[in-house]
């Protein structure tokens, strides 16, 4: 990979998801797995503001002691269209005996870790949310065609939510949640390559992420 820092940053592509499963072991720690990323095409915009600001608490005139209240990104995917692979992974629709998809008042929303990239004046910066929901039911629309106008096409949205994943990992002998990673100009081109095959679980130090 090119050793420089990347400037600017535009094209959103190559969106996929990656349905995340959490267990508890013998000791009671939750573990964290992922199935193998899938592709949700048809990428038009995304955006995923911050949330939480450190809680700072004030002492002898000054900030005292600040507390980080990191509680993740939300924002809305503007696609083309809700894959049925999305809304039965995730979205806990059914598929019947006819092939409709079917969508009850029981539907349990499962998470999912989010991965795209950005492409940027260098190579494309590749990001993954590890534990994301939708967090509001795409909405049903539609419009008839005006004969007498040019068509337009409709997309669809989906509201998200990205939070700290539950499990834990060590990091500088602190014990932290994972909210994000994405590839730096010192990304390893295996790491970079193999980027959507599989969720990547960050390592410090030649040692185990937890």
């Amino acid at each position: 990979m090119p050793n420089d820092e990347k400037k600017v940053f535009f094209g959103l592509s190559k969106v996929h998801y990656a349905k995340l499963h959490e267990s508890l072991d013998e000791q009671g720690n939750i573990v964290t797995s992922y199935d193998t990323p899938k592709k949700w095409p048809g990428a038009v915009a995304l955006g995923l503001d911050p949330q939480g600001n450190p809680v700072v608490f004030s002492a002898d005139n000054g900030a005292y002691y600040t507390l980080s209240n990191n509680r993740g990104y939300e924002g809305d995917y503007e696609c083309a269209r809700i894959p049925d692979d999305v809304r039965v992974d995730v979205l806990g629709n059914k598929t019947d005996d006819d092939g409709f998809i079917v969508e009850t008042d029981r539907d349990e929303v499962d998470y999912f870790a989010l991965l795209f990239e950005f492409e940027s004046d260098s190579t494309a910066t590749r990001y993954v949310f590890y534990k994301v929901s939708i967090a509001q039911r795409p909405s049903v629309t539609s419009q008839t065609v005006d004969v007498n106008s040019d068509a337009s096409v409709l997309t669809e949205k989906a509201k998200f939510r990205a939070v700290p994943q539950a499990s834990t990992v060590m990091i500088d002998g602190k014990p932290c949640h994972l909210v994000k990673s994405f590839t730096g100009k010192d990304v390893d081109p295996t790491a970079y390559a193999n980027f959507y095959n599989a969720v990547h679980v960050p390592t410090f130090n030649g040692g185990e992420s937890s």
